[in-house]
């Protein structure tokens, strides 16, 4: 069966490929696709807001939609645009080069600038950052897995090694000043006018109007602080940018602003007293000790079966955030802690956050605030599964999709889609929760600092998914052994029952 998909895959591309050279061939030239694509997320959107209102002619797309979708598109010129097609050089090259002239449109500017972006759908969280950006799916929600700035500024390298493709770079500072030259240069790369809807770009070229000028990212406090987080995170994004000609931050900021005062907190889990999670919980607090993090392990009693146990995470969680002070980090207690997370959740400063990949909330690795609003939102938690676990005659299925983490990803949607400010709920990469042998991760960028390793497939008949697991802990151990994890100071831990 995979055979015959296979060919006739094979298949189809051929009959494309000899449709596009046979249309070319009457035509007396190959076709154009212009993609519009970026590092910079405020110019990528003016831009394509731009070309849409002044030259709805050119059929750019309202929504992003990446060019391999336009393949069966036989028009003599396409136009369309994605961020994440900054980063697909190869793949669209591959793809759409075959029978195109591709000629890529792509916006940037100084990128601690690009990752202080904001979102009117995202009040409460940069829509951008060095690893990772926001995608926005048709349903409204909202997943913190796209390629970030770095990726997109290292994929817009590829671009220009391809001989096949024509890169055309415009500056947010160019856009803010005078579009129209930018434009007339788009119009001298696509060559001949005879062969493009010309009076379309002469309108581009003429109406424009001027992207509103922005703050630079040392203009506010809060863009300032941002920065100065991110570079910490990940100095790369420092010698991008003085790689691309822009001043150094030490010669922008005094001193005292370009230090990151680190926080910590408290990494919290609770297990059951079965054999099997306090196994568990002994290898999550040994990869906490090498850490030098503080914990606190709470053993609590299950409930009939593995679902209506999850329900009661929220109350476990709701009672830790009373009795302990400061952030705290609950972790699902089948983990493998490979980095001090901290350094990373320094920068987040709402009530909760937790992984949200594609509409799946993931409720195995959730940031708890010390605040008011955090005490809210884990009440709604409480009261909600509880409706939920009350409620059940039997019904409740063994998934994730009856378990607590939907509870929450109810709560969040709701309350996002209502503006409700009783909280500020906010997300984190899939590196903070990552499945150990996932293949939906679209994107993952650095280390994986939270391994989830899934202990609940012990108790289930699926042989070949418990192998996997057997074998990633065997690996684990290994790794361990030889001393691939450094050692750290250890601090103090706490136990209840």
């Amino acid at each position: 069966m995979k055979r015959l998909r296979t060919l006739r895959t094979r298949f189809t591309r051929t009959l494309n490929l000899a449709q596009h050279k046979l249309r070319a061939l009457f035509r007396g030239h190959p076709a154009t696709h212009v993609i519009v694509t970026g590092s910079d997320l405020p110019s990528l959107h003016y831009l394509v807001e731009e070309i849409r209102r002044v030259a709805p002619a050119l059929n750019l797309p309202e929504d992003p939609t990446t060019a391999s979708a336009f393949q069966d598109d036989f028009r003599p010129v396409v136009w369309s645009w994605h961020p994440d097609d900054s980063t697909r050089a190869k793949e669209l090259v591959s793809d759409v080069g075959r029978y195109r002239r591709i000629v890529l449109i792509a916006t940037s500017a100084d990128p601690r600038d690009s990752v202080c972006a904001s979102d009117p759908r995202l009040p409460h969280q940069f829509v951008d950052s060095f690893d990772y950006r926001f995608r926005f799916g048709a349903d409204g929600r909202k997943s913190f897995t796209g390629p970030g700035v770095l990726a997109r500024i290292a994929g817009l390298d590829q671009w220009a090694e391809q001989h096949q493709a024509n890169l055309l770079t415009m500056t947010r500072s160019e856009l803010e000043s005078d579009p129209g030259s930018v434009i007339e240069s788009l119009v001298n790369v696509l060559g001949e006018k005879n062969r493009y809807p010309h009076a379309a770009l002469t309108a581009l070229t003429e109406h424009m109007i001027s992207m509103p000028p922005t703050a630079a990212w040392t203009g506010k406090d809060s863009t300032t602080r941002r920065v100065v987080q991110q570079i910490a995170l990940s100095p790369e994004l420092e010698a991008r940018a003085v790689e691309m000609g822009y001043p150094q931050a030490e010669n922008l900021l005094p001193p005292q602003s370009r230090r990151v005062e680190p926080t910590s907190g408290t990494v919290i889990a609770f297990h059951t007293p079965d054999e099997v999670y306090r196994a568990e919980a002994a290898r999550l607090k040994s990869t906490l000790d090498r850490l030098g993090l503080e914990y606190h392990f709470f053993e609590v009693e299950p409930e009939k079966n593995w679902v209506r146990t999850t329900l009661l995470k929220p109350l476990w969680m709701s009672q830790a955030r009373e009795s302990l002070d400061g952030p705290l980090l609950y972790i699902d207690v089948d983990a493998f802690v490979h980095e001090d997370p901290w350094p990373y959740l320094n920068h987040y400063d709402g009530d909760l956050a937790a992984v949200y990949n594609n509409g799946i909330l993931n409720s195995a690795t959730i940031w708890i605030n010390d605040t008011p609003g955090a005490a809210e939102i884990l009440k709604r938690w409480v009261e909600k599964s509880d409706l939920r676990r009350d409620g059940d005659s039997g019904e409740l299925q063994q998934t994730g999709e009856d378990s607590d983490q939907t509870v929450l990803r109810d709560i969040v949607d709701q309350a996002e889609m209502n503006g409700d400010s009783g909280f500020v709920f906010q997300r984190l990469p899939d590196n903070l929760a990552y499945i150990f042998d996932s293949t939906k991760t679209e994107w993952l960028v650095g280390p994986v600092l939270i391994e989830q390793l899934q202990a609940s497939r012990e108790s289930t008949r699926n042989e070949k998914r418990l192998a996997r697991r057997r074998e990633r802990l065997r690996e684990l151990e290994m790794s361990v052994g030889e001393g691939t994890r450094s050692e750290s100071p250890e601090k103090a831990s706490t136990e209840e029952g």
